[in-house]
């Protein structure tokens, strides 16, 4: 299935681009997506999915949006 990756902050740093499509197989979660996009990677990330924050477990369909938010730093 096919779905739509948007990256922020570091994300957005590693990938070299805001978004991009990318091939997942079938029922891939939103965490199963970010550790597959990420291989290796330890970082705690929120998920929202079409615009709609949603836990991690959460079954990602065709054409869907993903946004993997990692925490903001600042002060």
């Amino acid at each position: 299935m096919r779905v739509t990756a948007l990256y922020f902050a570091t994300l957005r740093e590693r990938r070299g681009t805001g978004s991009e499509g990318v091939d997942l197989p079938v029922g891939t979660t939103a965490s199963g997506a970010f550790a597959l996009i990420f291989p290796g990677l330890s970082l705690t990330v929120a998920y929202a999915v079409n615009e709609a924050t949603v836990g991690s477990e959460t079954v990602l369909v065709e054409g869907d949006e993903v946004a993997f938010l990692p925490p903001l730093g600042g002060g």
